[in-house]
């Protein structure tokens, strides 16, 4: 018998497992994360609470769908770091098939170490000053601006965990603190036209006006005139901080 055979089904497929039986009575969670250890820890702490039954677990983005689809838990607790669903992340692939599905996200990691929060540069810095494009778009941010109705710093307290899942199965919304909420000035509202957005996307990913030219099929004077738009609406000063500001906030591309 292989390590991983005893959890399995002959194809393949792991199967959802009740950390206790629920009584009827306890908020129905299913916990979802590929790293058994780190998910059995979440089932542990949970289980502790009375009021609280661990109804099933998960260790992909589709194996979360179809537990959650014939278990109909009160909540989904997803850590981010799950597998992508092809080219979908987890929270959208999860909400196109279930909608009305809560969901407590868990970040990636803690805050200190947030490459988006935290980036390395920032370590490396002898001053005060701070560079322009400090605002960033971390993971959770983009967990609220898919639907997730919940989230939560990988380093909270078990404390902050039982509230979140309190709070949520009761219909509230539950932020981590300091958790930023997504900003209304997406590209569009900023005043971005399309094409703006198009030329902010292939900044962001290195591109140079010659380059952007070709790709959109349009005059470099053309390209330089929409850098020049890009950066007086977003408040910045180069294409540079152009850049960086849309790497490090993808909510910038979101058409209304």
């Amino acid at each position: 018998m292989t390590r991983n055979s005893k959890n399995t089904h002959a194809n393949g497929s792991r199967p959802a497992r009740a950390a206790r039986e629920s009584t009827g009575h306890e908020i129905r969670v299913v916990v979802a994360d590929h790293q058994t250890i780190d998910r059995r820890g979440i089932v542990g702490l949970l289980v502790s609470q009375k009021d609280f039954a661990v109804v099933g677990e998960a260790a992909t983005v589709e194996e979360s769908m179809r537990v959650c689809a014939a278990l109909h838990p009160d909540l989904l607790i997803l850590t981010l770091h799950i597998g992508l669903d092809g080219e979908r992340p987890p929270i959208p692939a999860i909400r196109s098939v279930l909608p009305t599905l809560r969901i407590l996200a868990i970040s990636e990691r803690g805050y200190d170490a947030c490459l988006v929060l935290n980036p390395p540069g920032q370590r490396l810095l002898k001053t005060d000053v701070k560079p322009r494009c400090m605002s960033a778009t971390d993971c959770l941010t983009l967990a609220i601006s898919q639907g997730a109705a919940g989230t939560l710093r990988r380093d909270a307290e078990p404390a902050e965990l039982f509230e979140a899942v309190r709070a949520i199965a009761s219909g509230k919304n539950w932020h981590a603190p300091g958790t930023a909420l997504p900003s209304a000035a997406n590209g569009t509202e900023a005043g971005l036209s399309e094409r703006e957005l198009e030329v902010a996307a292939l900044i962001a990913d290195g591109l140079s006006n010659k380059e952007i030219s070709s790709a959109l099929k349009i005059s470099e004077p053309t390209v330089k005139k929409h850098v020049g738009n890009i950066l007086e609406k977003l408040g910045l000063q180069d294409r540079l901080q152009a850049g960086l500001f849309v790497a490090r906030n993808p909510l910038t591309l979101r058409r209304t």
